[in-house]
């Protein structure tokens, strides 16, 4: 089903497996909390009360409210799927996600769920096949089909 990145997951350099939580513990706050508390995070520790209540409140928006707290996490992934590619270029690496897999091999194999995380999205790392590089122009739409500029 998924050859052809099976092929670049066994060909990269590196593959990084990046996960969300699968959910927010109030013991995973706290230690985030405490974390921030032992390194300075904020001065004022009204500041940090602040933050810890405003947290709690937009988790708790998230998880009963809207009912996307997983899907927002994974966008929380997604983030840091950007920032690897853009650090990877910066340093001369080639970088491509890959979506195309069956995550729940990937949870078995690692035993990822049993860290209380799922797979969300692969990255593979390294160089291009000077063979196997496009070099045909990729179709895009113009700006003006795409944005909305006001």
């Amino acid at each position: 089903r998924f050859q052809d990145n099976g092929e670049k997951v066994l060909n990269a350099s590196h593959v990084i497996i990046l996960t969300t939580r699968a959910d927010v513990p109030d013991s995973h706050l706290d230690a985030v909390f405490t974390k921030e508390r032992a390194d300075g995070r904020f001065p004022d520790s009204s500041k940090q009360e602040l933050w810890e209540s405003m947290t709690r409140d937009f988790l708790n928006l998230r998880t009963y409210g809207y009912k996307d707290l997983n899907h927002w996490m994974e966008k929380q992934t997604y983030l840091a799927v950007g920032l690897t590619m853009m650090a990877a270029a910066e340093l001369g690496v080639e970088a491509t996600p890959l979506e195309g897999f069956d995550p729940t091999s990937v949870d078995k194999a690692f035993k990822i769920r049993e860290s209380g995380h799922s797979t969300t999205v692969l990255l593979a790392l390294g160089y291009p096949d000077p063979k196997k590089q496009y070099t045909t122009p990729i179709s895009r739409f113009d700006a003006d089909q795409l944005f909305t500029f006001i």
